[in-house]
């Protein structure tokens, strides 16, 4: 009879388990300077329950490779951009997100992934009274100022719980949709499943090599990784331009936005 106790007990809390989690899909386009959704677009899924969040993009399972091949040339503001090499990581990009630290980890593609972790930039959300539908759910309009740029957020009362896409955070409800004023970092809603009944692992699942004198970098020490990796290709981009007898303009209100804004 305890046997069967025991059994019951665990079956009941895998079940109230299962009932607190959920996973919303996303369209993700990161476009910096570009002045709209003009970067690959990437499928994201963001798993949750009540303790923490774990969002994931340009997973290599998540993409049809022959997809992002066919977007890697695009006419952007009368301008042919392209996007040269592999985008996708086998893990993806992640961010993990514990409450109770209220701090995040993520990790991000230079060279080999760097990991890192930060305490969460507490956004002032002004909660708008305009409402619409995704997924069958009421979402309420909020917008914020997250380093710099204004974001649109549309979340749900219906899910309290106070998370998003990408290091969107803090609003009382699970964000659905999100962007900046231009659209150059674009979060759109696909599907929601809550509860859902897959068995979802939620983390923490950002780990960085295997290596005991691994230290997580900060912020800014990713920042000055990022200003090094602008700085080396606009020099590769001038160099290739003179050797094809070209010319390149260099937008310097691009590399400002690649350096300060850190879509990461």
């Amino acid at each position: 009879m305890r046997y069967l106790i025991f059994f019951f007990l665990v079956t009941l809390t895998d079940i109230c388990s299962a009932q607190n989690k959920g996973i919303v899909y996303y369209g993700h386009i990161e476009s910096p300077g570009k002045g709209g959704p003009a970067g690959l677009d990437f499928n994201a899924y963001l798993v949750f329950d009540k303790t923490a969040s774990y969002y994931v993009t340009a997973k290599d399972s998540l993409e049809n490779q022959a997809e992002l091949e066919r977007q890697q040339t695009k006419e952007v503001n009368g301008t042919t951009q392209m996007y040269v090499g592999k985008h996708t990581l086998p893990q993806g990009k992640q961010v993990y997100y514990n409450r109770h630290k209220d701090s995040l980890w993520w990790n991000k593609k230079y060279k080999e992934p760097v990991y890192g972790r930060e305490k969460r930039d507490r956004i002032n959300w002004k909660l708008e009274s305009e409402t619409k539908t995704f997924g069958g759910l009421t979402c309420h309009k909020a917008t914020g100022v997250f380093r710099g740029k204004t974001y649109t957020a549309w979340y749900t009362k219906k899910i309290p719980l106070p998370y998003g896409p990408w290091k969107l955070q803090g609003l009382p409800g699970i964000i659905l949709e999100a962007y900046d004023e231009k659209k150059e970092m674009y979060l759109y809603f696909k599907s929601i499943e809550y509860p859902t009944p897959q068995n979802l692992s939620i983390g923490p699942v950002v780990k960085p090599k295997e290596d005991s004198n691994y230290n997580w970098i900060s912020l800014n020490e990713y920042k000055n990784l990022l200003e090094k990796l602008v700085e080396r290709n606009k020099t590769k981009a001038i160099l290739i331009a003179k050797q094809i007898g070209g010319d390149v303009t260099v937008d310097s209100g691009g590399i400002e936005t690649l350096s300060v804004e850190l879509f990461n």
